[in-house]
């Protein structure tokens, strides 16, 4: 997850959009979209990275703003992208969480994007903007076929829809497969607020054990998830019977 180095020179027509958020799971869940769409975004961690631009930021064909902190939107941000004026795309609206219940009790009642739905808002913007962009097309892991658009994923052949917690978590593994991924690294990319099988502050494990329930992810179709630390899991590519 690596921010790319500012540089004052010119950035080339094809590379003229960015990304600017301080938060790590917006800022880098926009950057995975935006590749995945055959787009190499400029991602910026704070306002003023992007003000080194100088005058390139008001050439920049679109900014997607993943994350901003509020003092930032009240400050220095209006002059940085006055500049920029409508190409500025929010990707992080609240909306509605889920209803009180017995597992979501004290959770809090505005919920920030899931992937899929970063997926729908910046292909929509540069459609809308004639931007030119990849086809969107799966994502392809052996066996596994992600389809954002619907938050789905074909298995062997087999179509399901996966409540967004499930297909973030099948996606962090999946986009660091082989690697270890620690329970506080899962806890900063993921938002625990959507669609959670179980309570996901008390019962991580438990969430994970159903995400490699729901995906099948024990060997069968080529990927198995090992819980291979007390507080960390990896991916493993397995050959499949």
């Amino acid at each position: 997850m690596t921010t790319r180095t500012v540089s004052s020179s010119p950035a080339p027509a094809a590379r003229r959009i960015g990304v600017l958020g301080r938060a790590l799971r917006e800022r880098e869940y926009a950057r995975r979209v935006l590749r995945t769409l055959g787009i190499a975004p400029w991602v910026f961690t704070s306002v003023d990275e992007l003000a080194a631009l100088g005058d390139d930021v008001g050439r920049m064909q679109v900014l997607f703003l993943a994350d901003v902190p509020e003092i930032e939107r009240e400050g220095a941000l209006p002059g940085v992208l006055s500049s920029v004026g409508t190409r500025v795309v929010p990707l992080t609206h609240a909306m509605p969480g889920p209803a009180p219940t017995r597992q979501l009790r004290g959770r809090p009642p505005a919920v920030a994007p899931s992937f899929d739905d970063f997926y729908r808002t910046i292909l929509a913007a540069l459609k809308a903007r004639g931007l030119p962009c990849a086809a969107p097309k799966p994502l392809v892991w052996g066996a596994y076929s992600f389809h954002p658009v619907d938050r789905s994923v074909v298995i062997a052949d087999q179509t399901q829809r996966l409540d967004p917690v499930t297909f973030d978590l099948a996606l962090e593994f999946f986009f660091h497969a082989g690697r270890v991924r620690t329970i506080p690294q899962l806890r900063q990319m993921l938002n625990p607020v959507r669609g959670a099988t179980r309570f996901w502050g008390n019962e991580i494990i438990g969430t994970l054990t159903d995400v490699a329930d729901a995906l099948a992810l024990h060997g069968a179709h080529g990927w198995r998830l090992v819980h291979c630390e007390p507080e960390a899991f990896r991916l493993d590519r397995v050959p499949a019977p």
